[in-house]
């Protein structure tokens, strides 16, 4: 692997209990490695599986962006707003880890994906690309990208156009600084969905 490139494995996902204790969630990866949801970080990417209605965690002075990728979605009041609603998966909402947050599913189950950084030290940009066989050009970026495959499976070449890998379902491909180009396309004439993330200083 090239250096400052790590890969995520689905058997490194930890499952761990909401902060709130009203549900499950899957950690990919958080920043630093050793922190703990509980306490300090830089941020965090997870999948919540959410079994029933009710209200999520706080996380002070942290900015969430979060999606649902699998089930009809929900109702999410966030503060004294309107209840906005997500039912269109992969469509992200990026809200303030301060406001309170409750959520009404609205037709059973579903799976979110969640993003959060401490606002204080970084901004982040989520995206979401439906790809097929065509590259995809990334540019460089002074900061971190995290690539996140949903499904399909893509292939990534970097810098001078040696190829990288495929990265596979639910593998996740953590880039620290992503100074060079990308690209990216889906493996073997398949179509796959990825989030790219950008972490950029504050």
């Amino acid at each position: 692997m090239p250096a400052g490139l790590r890969l995520v494995q689905p058997s490194e996902h930890r499952v761990m209990p909401w902060k709130n204790g009203f549900g499950t969630t899957t950690e990919i990866a958080i920043d630093p490695a050793d922190a703990d949801v509980g306490g300090r970080f830089r941020w965090r990417l997870s999948i919540a599986n959410v079994q029933r209605s009710g209200p999520f965690s706080a996380f002070l002075g942290y900015e969430r962006t979060i999606m649902v990728i699998a089930g009809h979605g929900m109702d999410l009041a966030i503060a004294d707003q309107p209840a906005r609603r997500l039912d269109r998966l992969f469509d992200p909402l990026v809200f303030s880890g301060d406001s309170t947050a409750d959520c009404r599913l609205l037709d059973g189950p579903i799976c979110d994906f969640n993003l959060m950084v401490e606002r204080s030290s970084l901004r982040s940009h989520l995206e979401v690309l439906h790809l097929d066989a065509t590259p995809r050009l990334l540019g460089p970026t002074s900061g971190d990208r995290i690539i996140h495959c949903f499904d399909g499976a893509i292939e990534f070449v970097m810098g001078a156009g040696a190829r990288v890998g495929t990265l596979q379902p639910n593998c996740t491909a953590i880039l620290d600084p992503a100074r060079d180009e990308m690209q990216l396309a889906a493996a073997a004439d398949h179509r796959a969905t990825v989030a790219i993330i950008e972490l950029t200083p504050a």
